[in-house]
């Protein structure tokens, strides 16, 4: 199974679909997929290798945020991971001990492997402990390609400070002659930033820029009272830059019950995957606007039922001036301007509260040929009507089509390899869509994933994520963190890699 991994890889590096070592990396990470010019799909992926990562890690209780003591937001915390130059790190979290089956604490822990190989080596992250029981505090990690740094954070959900930490400088670029152990990683609250400069931080992910930079993304506030902020970490200087506003959570909306117009707050949910580059370096974002107070939908304070629209911006700065979907200049943060529900042309796609547009399934791409802006995002056809996944494609001239596609997932990964556009599902199972630009990206096919082995059969179940990174050479990774036995109970996560097919050219 190594073997036949290693010896794709070298195909690819032969006919220049792929480097590990040149500065950029562009081939083998997911902003940089058009150099791909078709996969030929296997009928069914072929397994090339699995291995067991942890086989007792976190799940949640449910304890912290617990409601007239009925648990809330129990559940596995699952992994991410990335690959660069030839290794792929994964951060998770360790088993919290509830009954004499493990440490006392849990513990933050990123694992890292040769991608020919399932080999771990793991680096537990010093001092900290996880301090909650709420399976929305995920993990992110990412790695600056200006100075091959690590970046990860960690264990939030309305916490008033930045988990994170990182390596230093070119730890990524030199993987072989570093020895991975708990001295790797160094805590850094806040980014290095005053004690005051967060108050209640949700959702952070970091996003490689190919400047060499690294964005980091978080919600500021609630789910009906949030506002976007934005991190910029300065690859040549090693330092984070700033942290900064970029939306307000007050306004007013025109509620679709009576049709009034009352002040109200909001918080913003950013599509999957957050920001997405095009090839000059134009940063796109969407989202979702959840609504508060009451009458979004008679009987609901927050939550599905106050979702609507989606609002639409661009920056070609990374983040210091916004513009609408007219090209008008509607924010520049550097003055102290947001975007807000009111912001001119900001709503790009009205759907109301009443056609209850799902946060989660909201998740987009950019055309790597066109430069078109791909998002899916499931709601109801009509007010009594079912909800399907609707997928929307923004023009560069500011142009939105509505389509309605013929598959459902509450949370998937766009990604474009030369004229097929790929949706990969994750959450509680690992699915595989496509559509090809051939007749327009109409007509969407699942791939047929194969049985794992006699033991678990099917990925499906638990938290299951995807490492995308080498998907230009027809390999793709699952993470899957199985779901627990009873609540709070720990379970495993493995790590697969699939062959999805064969590259044909390169352009």
């Amino acid at each position: 199974m190594k073997n036949k991994l290693l010896l794709a890889m070298v195909i690819a590096y032969l006919f220049g679909c792929t480097s590990f070592a040149n500065d950029k990396e562009a081939s083998t990470r997911q902003d940089a997929q058009a150099s791909v010019a078709s996969l030929s799909l296997h009928s069914t992926p072929i397994l090339l290798g699995s291995s067991l990562l942890v086989d007792k890690s976190h799940t949640s209780d449910g304890s912290d945020r617990a409601q007239n003591g009925k648990p809330l937001f129990a559940g596995v915390m699952g992994a991410q991971a990335v690959t660069y130059k030839g290794y792929q790190y994964v951060i998770y979290y360790t088993a919290k001990d509830r009954g004499g089956y493990g440490d006392l604490f849990a513990e933050v822990v990123v694992a890292r492997r040769k991608v020919t190989g399932h080999d771990w080596q793991h680096a537990t992250l010093p001092v900290y402990r996880l301090t909650s029981d709420d399976a929305h505090n995920r993990q992110a990690i990412e790695i600056s390609k200006g100075d091959g740094a690590i970046h990860i954070s960690f264990d939030h959900h309305n916490l008033d400070r930045i988990n994170y930490a990182r390596t230093a400088s070119g730890v990524a670029d030199h993987p072989e002659t570093l020895d991975w152990n708990d001295e790797v990683f160094t805590f850094q609250r806040n980014l290095g930033f005053p004690n005051n400069a967060v108050e209640r931080v949700t959702y952070p992910k970091f996003y490689s820029l190919e400047s060499g930079n690294v964005l980091m993304y978080f919600r500021e506030g609630g789910a009906a009272k949030g506002e976007m902020q934005l991190a910029l970490y300065d690859a040549k200087n090693s330092e984070w830059q700033y942290i900064r506003n970029i939306s307000s959570s007050d306004g007013v909306y025109v509620q679709n019950v009576n049709g009034n117009k009352e002040p109200s707050t909001r918080g913003p949910y950013l599509a999957g995957g957050g920001p997405k580059f095009d090839a000059n370096g134009r940063m796109h974002i969407s989202w979702v606007f959840r609504e508060r107070p009451v009458n979004c939908n008679p009987g609901k304070i927050n939550g599905l039922d106050c979702n609507h629209g989606i609002y639409y911006t661009y920056s070609d700065d990374e983040g210091l001036t916004w513009y609408n979907n007219a090209g008008d200049l509607v924010a520049d943060t550097r003055k102290g301007e947001v975007l807000s529900v009111e912001t001119p042309g900001l709503e790009a796609v009205h759907v109301p509260t009443t056609l209850r547009p799902s946060n989660v399934s909201h998740n987009s791409v950019i055309d790597t040929k066109t430069g078109d802006y791909h998002l899916l995002l499931s709601h109801k056809t009509s007010p009594d009507g079912p909800a399907r996944v609707h997928h929307y494609v923004r023009d560069t001239s500011g142009n939105w089509q509505k389509r309605v596609s013929g598959f459902s997932a509450s949370n998937v990964t766009l990604t474009f390899l030369g004229d097929r556009l790929f949706a990969f599902a994750g959450r509680e199972n690992a699915e595989i869509y496509y559509s090809d630009r051939a007749d327009n990206f109409t007509e969407w096919h699942q791939v047929e994933m194969p049985i794992v082995d006699s033991k678990f059969g099917k990925i499906e179940g638990g938290y299951i994520t995807w490492d995308l990174s080498l998907l230009n050479q027809g390999v793709a990774s699952v993470i899957w963190q199985h779901a627990p036995g009873s609540i709070g109970a720990p379970s495993p996560i493995y790590v697969y890699d699939f062959e999805l097919g064969e590259v044909s050219s390169c352009e």
